[in-house]
């Protein structure tokens, strides 16, 4: 008995992990990274704004406006309290080196960060396939799930 017993528990355990590795993957991003609209910038800030993330994220957001190019880029960078736990900060006139990708919409210049470069530092709110950096630290209660 003892030893159909353990033979059922390897079973179970051998299907369970099976199952386990064939799940798939948690969604890395909220907005859609697409390797190939990669871009890079560099531009300068023309204003900062806080406002919805929108989704299940209830935290306020910053966006950032940068002319580069001779054009203007609306820079998604992430909710406003992993911007203020890192205790970065932008300012009107910051000249601004942004890795990102361009959002899939019509007529559109909204970029969301993976990398901002600035003279005395450097901020990564995105991995490199567009998963948020800030999952790893507790969220406000109150500002919902922001990827």
């Amino acid at each position: 008995m003892k030893r159909n017993s353990a033979l059922a528990i390897c079973v179970l355990w051998t299907a369970f992990l099976a199952f386990a590795q064939s799940a798939p993957a948690p969604a890395s991003a909220k907005v859609k990274y697409d390797p190939a609209s990669r871009i890079k910038l560099t531009g300068v800030v023309d204003s900062i704004e806080q406002r919805s993330l929108g989704g299940a994220c209830k935290a306020p957001g910053v966006f950032v406006t940068v002319t580069a190019e001779g054009q203007t880029f609306e820079l998604r960078i992430g909710p406003k309290w992993f911007i203020q736990a890192m205790t970065w900060t932008f300012t009107k006139g910051d000249k601004l080196e942004i890795t990102g990708w361009k959002v899939d919409k019509e007529g559109s210049n909204e970029v969301v960060v993976r990398k901002i470069d600035r003279a005395e530092w450097s901020l990564e709110p995105r991995d490199d396939h567009g998963a948020a950096n800030w999952l790893w630290m507790p969220a406000p209660k109150d500002s919902g799930k922001c990827t």
